[in-house]
């Protein structure tokens, strides 16, 4: 049975630990904010999944250890650090931001570290962005790609790190030109997310964007780009219609409204409909 440590028990730590222990592998979770669980207390609920007293016995001679404490620098480096102290297996962080660059140097064990960043709720999405480091070793990069294909996971490995590696990126071009196209009062909130939802998405579920583009045909989309690319949004600052929100308090989900209003109903009924897109484009690949 495969070990996994897991330190941080916040939103991500927690649905990771669900979700491994729901494939089989036997986790320890660790959160020092966690004081008053006990060391012993198993979560049989929820598969083999254990609350560890520290970040050694979480991690010690498990297979996989992954990082998944707050996203900040210094705390990462911090936690990594004790982590690689007791940890031969591979050494993973959930971040979203941190190069693997930057991460590394806290490690003892650079050849054994990278970043494995899996979406939320990970339970619905498949992807996993791997993202080695200079030092990554291969047969480290192929056994977390193993070990997740075989938990059905959807693992793509990057052939190099870049800031916000791909998937991010991805998204905040898209998000930047739709907030331009918000404030230019050319469409509202829900018509962006409407022209997406209905028409780009399900056409980039099934090719990607650039296979789409393949299909649309290349001469006509080199005329698109020249025409377009020039008056297209260059922001190098967070758009102010966002800006303003997290200034006055709303945070979207979180806090209950953002862009639109949220209340509990309403998002599970949202995460719903993704899962049964992620299974109609899973049961989809598998026809192929």
């Amino acid at each position: 049975m495969t070990v996994v440590g897991i330190v941080g028990m916040g939103t991500m730590g927690l649905a990771l630990a669900h979700l491994f222990a729901a494939n089989n592998c036997e986790v320890r979770g660790f959160d020092s904010r966690r004081v008053s669980v006990s060391p012993e207390q198993s979560w049989s609920d929820h598969g083999s999944f254990t609350i560890s007293s520290s970040i050694r016995d979480c991690v010690q001679d498990a297979d996989v250890v992954i990082e998944a404490v707050a996203e900040d620098l210094d705390v990462k480096r911090t936690v990594l650090a004790e982590m690689s102290t007791y940890a031969d297996g591979i050494l993973a962080s959930n971040t979203s931001t941190f190069m693997p660059s930057v991460l590394a140097p806290s490690v003892r064990n650079p050849e054994r570290f990278l970043v494995a960043h899996f979406f939320n709720p990970p339970q619905l999405v498949p992807l996993v962005e791997i993202v080695p480091g200079p030092a990554t070793a291969e047969s480290a990069t192929a056994e977390i790609v193993d070990l997740l294909n075989r938990m059905g996971r959807h693992p793509v490995l990057l052939q190099r790190e870049v800031p916000g590696f791909v998937a991010n990126r991805l998204q905040a071009a898209l998000l930047r030109e739709a907030l331009a196209l918000v404030e230019e009062g050319i469409a509202s909130p829900r018509a962006i997310d409407d022209i997406v939802a209905a028409g780009l998405a399900p056409r980039w579920a099934a090719a990607g964007p650039i296979g789409v583009t393949d299909l649309g045909g290349l001469d006509i989309w080199e005329k698109v780009s020249a025409g377009l690319f020039p008056g297209l949004s260059n922001a190098t600052e967070p758009s102010p219609l966002l800006a303003a929100l997290v200034r006055t308090g709303h945070l979207g989900a979180k806090t209950g409204n953002g862009f639109y209003p949220h209340d509990p109903d309403t998002d599970r009924k949202t995460f719903h409909t993704m899962d049964q897109i992620f299974q109609l484009v899973r049961s989809s690949a598998r026809d192929f």
